[in-house]
């Protein structure tokens, strides 16, 4: 942690790479779900769902701490942690509605349901400092944010929902790139909605005893991560899983089929046989 009134570049890169972490392990859980159904993979909707958000929130924890501000920063805890958990159940709803049904125009409509709360969670996250004399917000940086989250949404959703299951387009490659215009959106976002803000001519916390930065900065800046990393993991070591399986299976219904194949030809030798002539 700086100390009060010193910029960190250090903490900076540390909230834009949670925000790539974030947007890729939400990738290989919406891509699951967009296959297979919200309904039947309910505990991969919930995961994936809360990864993208969690994202959001830490990074935006993390560079309000990266911001160098001339006061000691405090959170209310019921603020601050009620952003995250109705930021999730929300976004576990877009996801539903993406992937519910294979409609266009359903992707196009929970992108546009998902940019303002993106944009939400991060101005809860800066609402749940109790900043004092009172925060001054300016409507224009706010709403190029929004459009740089629905940007960053719709492309990005597009880019892995679009892709047929082994196809040449459903690669981590293009899910990583689907990761960078996200996480690069957000990180643009998130500065445009601290500009807006006004935080840096604040002079209080109102909440600095209630929940110190120092606390909140260890859960965004390294509980977070690591359960983000922990998710991407399992999601990567499942799908091999189950690609192996499904190799498996058609390896065996092909020899199946061979070993059919032979049978027949082998009882239908004789018989095919024209008998002797007389």
């Amino acid at each position: 942690m700086p100390s009060v009134g010193d910029s960190s570049v250090l903490l900076w890169v540390a909230s834009a790479c949670i925000a790539l972490l974030g947007a890729r392990t939400f990738f290989e859980y919406l891509r699951r779900v967009h296959f297979e159904g919200p309904l039947r993979l309910w505990r991969e909707l919930l995961l994936g769902a809360a990864a993208l958000t969690a994202a959001l929130w830490s990074a935006m924890v993390i560079d309000i701490g990266a911001q160098g501000l001339v006061f000691a920063v405090g959170y209310h805890p019921v603020k601050v942690f009620g952003t995250l958990l109705l930021g999730a159940a929300a976004t576990a709803g877009i996801v539903v509605l993406a992937t519910l049904r294979q409609v266009g125009w359903h992707r196009l409509v929970a992108a546009l349901i998902a940019a303002p709360v993106a944009l939400v969670v991060q101005v809860g996250v800066i609402w749940s400092v109790g900043a004092e004399p009172g925060l001054t917000w300016r409507a224009e940086p706010l709403v190029f944010a929004l459009l740089l989250h629905a940007i960053g949404l719709g492309f990005a959703g597009h880019l892995v929902t679009r892709a047929r299951r082994g196809s040449r387009a459903d690669r981590p490659s293009r899910r990583l790139l689907a990761a960078l215009v996200l996480g690069a959106c957000a990180i643009a976002a998130q500065e445009l909605v601290i500009g807006a803000s006004g935080l840096e001519s604040q002079v209080v916390s109102a909440h600095a005893r209630f929940l110190p930065e120092v606390i909140i900065t260890l859960v965004a800046g390294a509980g977070v991560p690591v359960a983000l990393v922990l998710m991407l993991v399992d999601q990567r070591t499942q799908q091999h899983s189950r690609a192996s399986m499904r190799a498996r299976r058609r390896r065996v219904r092909a020899e199946g089929t061979a070993e059919a194949v032979s049978a027949e030809n082998l009882f239908a030798g004789p018989e095919s046989k024209s008998p002797p002539a007389h």
